[in-house]
């Protein structure tokens, strides 16, 4: 971002901030940096609103990137307060589109031909306009196939990075002198925000995406859902062609009778299948799964497009995610709590008495019949206790769980008596079940093993480099200075027995599951060593 434009975004952001009165909420060296120290513009015409509704109309008059940043926090009351959160879900990106002059050459650039050497017919009327691109219909001149073209507007990766630039700048000094910074982690969100802006500024990310599904669901099961086929001959980082989409928009739907081409039971329970797959088994999902994304056709079939927003979860992440579904639906609260505190990425001390016991008052207040159970407002309450014990959730969980919300509110519309929970549930028990079967027990063991082998082949060299610390006086090993030899003794054989233990329970159960030969002496070797050491820790004096 150039120096010239940097200074003047600066003295834009400093105008609105002073005319919605919100300087008082900012440090020192802020003010000083934004020349607001005099400066009180209209504040006192705003004075009588609550802080959130001035920043929401502040983000407002400030565009683009500062809308989509409060979009973005309006999803995450587990980092900001709850109030706040619900005051950004008003921000509106209302775009007027680009005249199409200022789009074609674009076009042209990025085809390296002429328009009428592509395409038979390219209507000049976009489709549909957002503030990072604009979507048009076009006819193919080859196939006279019917295709999408999606093309980023001009200037705008050069204003919003310029906007996210200046974004993380302000946080890390919020960071570091706010004294809001005790509850709120600017940077943290500053962050988050620059790296999902990237993902949307690269359109090649959404061709991936797409192709990614389709590999993803291309099995005979999932004949009825679809994505969009791209053109990768005719796709960069500004431009998609794809092929369009046809079906109706909820809005669209007809009554539908059961077993008939629209049946609306049989669209949301294969919906929400399909949304579960993606979590749960694959790990891959859709991460904007709003009515807007959504066809529906002939058959009870279903069609996504718009694939620029996923997100992933490994498969650690997709068994704890699991974990608190089948939870939820026991109402065991205290298991929650402990899933919430192993994903935090916080490191501030928690009191798990009143995390438990706020955990319960939700479950005590949320109905019996799962149908009658609205997922984003159980999510907005968990969000807010989350908040308020400072646990902060990754940010492919907000993204989850929002998918999850809207995708809920859709198939409600579709069936009133939905329970998308029960889906879950189910599925997540399939998903547990394969945290202890054989194959994978043997998986994990193989892994820890080669893991231990690599331990074993460092720890002379590791040993020897701490005793040259001690003998320096580099090391400081006060903690075993304060326990007696004894104690130390006593910890080191509790610490072996449990490891041995883990060991010689893990031999026993994957030998049972290998047939391969190798794997099998690998395993008798481990299950010797670890009872050999197991029995040592009984004899006295060792």
């Amino acid at each position: 971002m150039a120096a010239f434009t940097r200074l003047k975004r600066f003295s834009e952001i400093g105008t609105v901030a002073a005319k919605y009165g919100l300087t008082a909420f900012m440090p020192r060296t802020l003010l000083h940096i934004l020349k607001l120290e005099q400066k009180s513009g209209d504040e006192k015409s705003y004075r009588d609103l609550k802080l959130e509704e001035r920043l929401r109309l502040a983000f407002e008059e400030l565009g683009t990137t500062y809308i989509k940043l409060g979009q973005i926090l309006s999803l995450r009351s587990d980092v900001i307060p709850a109030q706040m959160a619900e005051e950004f879900k008003k921000l509106q990106d209302n775009v007027t589109p680009m005249p199409f002059t200022v789009i074609k050459p674009i076009i042209e650039t990025e085809l390296d031909s002429k328009i009428e050497d592509v395409f038979l017919s390219f209507n000049e009327t976009p489709v549909a306009a957002a503030s990072i691109s604009q979507v048009y219909s076009a006819i193919l001149k080859d196939t006279g196939e019917e295709v999408i073209v999606k093309v980023r507007k001009p200037g705008v990766v050069e204003k919003i990075k310029g906007d996210m630039e200046i974004i993380l700048w302000i946080a890390d000094i919020m960071q570091k002198t706010s004294s809001y910074s005790k509850n709120i982690d600017f940077k943290g969100i500053a962050e988050e925000f620059f790296w999902i802006m990237n993902q949307e500024l690269d359109l090649m990310i959404e061709k991936s995406n797409t192709e990614k599904f389709a590999k993803n669901f291309s099995g005979e099961q999932w004949f009825w859902l679809a994505f969009p086929v791209m053109h990768g001959d005719l796709c960069t980082s500004r431009m998609l062609v794809m092929e369009r989409m046809k079906g109706m928009k909820l809005s669209e739907m007809p009554a539908g009778e059961p077993g008939g081409a629209y049946d609306r039971k049989v669209i949301a329970d294969r919906g929400s299948r399909m949304l579960m797959q993606m979590i749960l088994v694959d790990g891959f999902f859709h991460a904007d799964l709003h009515a807007g994304n959504i066809f529906f056709t002939e058959n009870s079939g279903i069609s996504i497009i718009d694939c620029g927003m996923c997100g992933q979860i490994d498969r650690y992440m997709r068994e704890k995610i699991a974990d608190i579904f089948t939870a939820f639906v026991v109402k065991d609260f205290e298991k929650v709590a402990n899933v919430y505190i192993e994903i935090s990425e916080s490191s501030a001390p928690v009191n798990k008495v009143e995390l438990v016991k706020d955990i319960r008052k939700l479950f005590d207040s949320l109905p019996d019949d799962l149908s009658k159970i609205n997922t984003a407002e159980m999510v907005a309450k968990t969000s807010a206790i989350l908040f308020r014990h400072k646990l902060k959730v990754p940010r492919e969980f907000t993204a989850l769980f929002k998918s999850f919300s809207m995708l809920e509110g859709l198939c409600r519309e579709l069936d009133p008596e939905f329970e998308l929970m029960t889906v879950a549930t189910r599925l997540s028990k399939e998903v547990l079940a394969q945290r202890y079967s054989p194959e994978r027990i043997a998986d994990d063991f193989f892994t820890l093993s080669v893991r231990l082998i690599d331990l074993l082949k460092t720890l002379p060299s590791n040993v020897s480099s701490i005793f040259d610390k001690i003998e320096s006086g580099t090391l400081q090993h006060r903690f075993l200075i304060l326990l007696s030899r004894s104690e130390r003794v006593f910890i080191s054989k509790m610490v072996t027995r449990i490891s041995s233990a883990f060991m010689i329970t893990g031999t026993i159960i994957a030998s049972g599951s290998v047939t391969d030969s190798f794997y099998r002496y690998v395993i008798y070797c481990v299950f010797a060593f670890s009872t050999l050491a197991f029995i040592t820790t009984f004899r006295k004096g060792q």
